[in-house]
């Protein structure tokens, strides 16, 4: 392939960092980001659109709306065209890729599959770009600067969503931390994996036999044949974590698909 990567920018580390912190990187959660597709389309015109953030080794796409299904969410950064557009901030259009040294050579412009691209930087607070939301065609276009206002509109709302995203998942290890500390004030010599197991049963998710005889073990739980009753010292236990606004209540929203509580623990392990 003679498509030439993009140089790596000056802040190419903080970037990584800022990518890292919104916690969506390789995530199935279309359902968030579709809209912004379908949006972007309507707004354009153009038969193609696609959301995603850069990491040092791939593009993951957050959604797409057009793309065929075999390109599948994860392309190699250096065969991406959003490379480019993260060293800016304003937007990266290129009316015709096929007049354009930097895409003539790209496969899906040899092939004519796109000959029309602009990408739209999502920027953060601080100024770092995460990734792009796109359009293209097969066709070449102009856009207006009003469908370029309206993009860029667009673009920042999507930026909004994930720092929104950002905070929840900050407030949620927050809570896992506080959680944490007062269960080994309450049970000593305890690990992390034993207070998920705690967790789990405090949010009545499912269990094996041996998370069971651990409850048993820590006094949280009784046997009474196959089923487990909560012990007096798991209700106060229980009962202790719930307060503060809730904090137990809100490690519910922990137990999503996207993000679990595994997945949690294993972060503020570092592992």
């Amino acid at each position: 392939m003679n498509f030439k990567p993009a140089p790596i920018i000056e802040n190419e580390i903080e970037r990584l960092k800022a990518v890292d912190r919104t916690g969506v990187m390789y995530l199935e959660n279309d359902g968030l980001y579709e809209i912004f597709c379908f949006l972007a389309k309507e707004i354009t015109g153009c038969s193609l659109s696609w959301t995603g953030l850069i990491d040092d080794k791939n593009q993951f796409c957050l959604a797409n709306d057009g793309l065929p299904k075999e390109l599948g969410k994860i392309l190699p950064r250096q065969q991406t065209f959003c490379q480019y557009a993260l060293s800016r901030t304003e937007p990266l259009i290129v009316e015709n890729l096929q007049k354009d040294q930097r895409f003539k050579n790209h496969p899906f412009v040899e092939d004519g599959f796109i000959k029309f691209y602009a990408g739209f930087p999502i920027v953060t607070g601080d100024g770092y770009t995460l990734g792009t939301l796109c359009v293209g065609d097969s066709k070449v276009k102009k856009l207006s600067q009003k469908k370029n206002e309206l993009m860029i509109g667009l673009t920042a709302k999507l930026g909004y969503q994930l720092q929104i995203q950002e905070n929840f998942r900050n407030k949620n290890a927050e809570n896992l931390i506080l959680i944490l500390e007062k269960i080994s004030k309450k049970i000593n010599n305890i690990s992390n994996n034993e207070t998920k197991i705690i967790l789990k049963f405090f949010l009545n998710q499912t269990l094996s036999q041996a998370e069971n005889n651990l409850l048993v073990e820590k006094k949280i739980a009784n046997k009474f044949g196959d089923d487990l009753k909560i012990t007096e010292f798991g209700n106060l236990l229980k009962n202790d974590l719930s307060l503060n606004n809730g904090v137990l209540k809100k490690v519910k929203n922990m137990t999503s698909k996207s993000y679990n509580l595994t997945k949690m623990f294993e972060e503020i392990n570092g592992t």
